[in-house]
């Protein structure tokens, strides 16, 4: 049985019913895309002949085409065809193009028709393939980030542990009573101690902002070799995804879910969610990585390219 196939006013074929498979399960061939073979009276959807399953398994013994003299075409080649009824424009159907330019597959370089093997995409980029951070990388730059952020509060922590806080109003009743005394104790603490991590405090802040502006990384992810980019463009996200979505929105919602009167730590929750989704996703997209319309790359993938005007 030879089949052909056609998207966009484009046809390719013939691809034998092993073929043809092979393509449907590989994903190289739509539902969506028209297909005909003998015995057909026009074109129709893939997906209507095989039932909307990515396989075609055809009812009876459909009659061979009669068989016609023609040079030896390779593997994708259009055929000298043309269906009367219900075809595809004479300018389209004249064309005669390959399954590398239909599909994006390589043409073997004789005409033997070899038994397709599906293969994993790769996504790849002008620059080189795009490898996507690994879970590991990502909850490492979380890490140097938050070790950094520690040392900012370190004077405030000494002195704060120096006043022997009662640990059990610190961990235990409702938010109200616990963050009344926490304020108690820290208003004990020097001014010299507060102005102090104030400063290193901002300091922090601003070169973490003008990292994620500029490079789209934080210090962290410098650390880990992973940078955020546009999950379309493969480029520096825009000002917008990267302060307003990534820093400004995900702070307030972090920041609302450990002030949150429960029990339990909402933050470290949704930060485990947020690995668990992007473990699960063949971009390692978190769910504000989805939010944001971003994805964390290796660096060495993606390099980093500084604008030049």
């Amino acid at each position: 049985m030879k089949i052909y196939l056609a998207r966009n006013n484009v046809q390719a074929g013939p691809y034998t019913l092993d073929e043809l498979n092979t393509m449907l399960a590989s994903g190289e061939v739509l539902l969506d895309d028209l297909a005909w073979h003998s015995g057909m009276s026009g074109w129709q959807r893939l997906g209507d002949l095989t039932n909307n399953q990515y396989r075609y398994e055809p009812v009876g013994q459909v009659a061979p085409a009669k068989p016609t003299v023609r040079e030896v075409k390779s593997f994708g080649d259009n055929p000298d065809f043309r269906p009367t009824d219900n075809a595809l424009p004479k300018q389209d159907a004249n064309k005669r193009v390959s399954v590398a330019e239909l599909y994006g597959r390589k043409e073997p370089s004789t005409a033997q028709q070899p038994t397709a093997t599906p293969q994993p995409q790769v996504r790849t980029q002008a620059t080189g393939d795009i490898v996507y951070a690994t879970i590991g990388a990502r909850f490492m730059a979380v890490m140097v980030n938050f070790v950094l952020f520690l040392l900012t509060l370190l004077p405030f922590l000494q002195n704060f542990m120096s006043l022997n806080p009662d640990p059990v109003k610190l961990n235990t009743g409702d938010f109200a009573t616990r963050m009344a005394y926490a304020q108690e104790l820290a208003a004990q603490i020097s001014p010299q101690t507060m102005t102090l991590t104030t400063a290193l405090l901002m300091a922090y802040v601003v070169i973490q902002l003008i990292l994620i502006i500029a490079r789209g990384q934080s210090f962290g992810k410098m650390v880990a070799g992973i940078r955020t980019v546009d999950a379309k463009t493969f480029e520096i996200p825009s000002f917008f995804k990267r302060v307003i979505v990534r820093v400004g929105v995900l702070f307030v919602i972090y920041q609302l879910a450990s002030g949150l009167p429960v029990p339990i730590n909402l933050s470290l929750i949704l930060l485990m969610i947020n690995y668990f989704i992007a473990g699960r996703n063949h971009q390692r997209q978190g769910w504000h990585d989805k939010l944001a319309g971003t994805v964390v790359v290796k660096t060495s993938s993606r390099p980093f390219k500084a604008k030049t005007k």
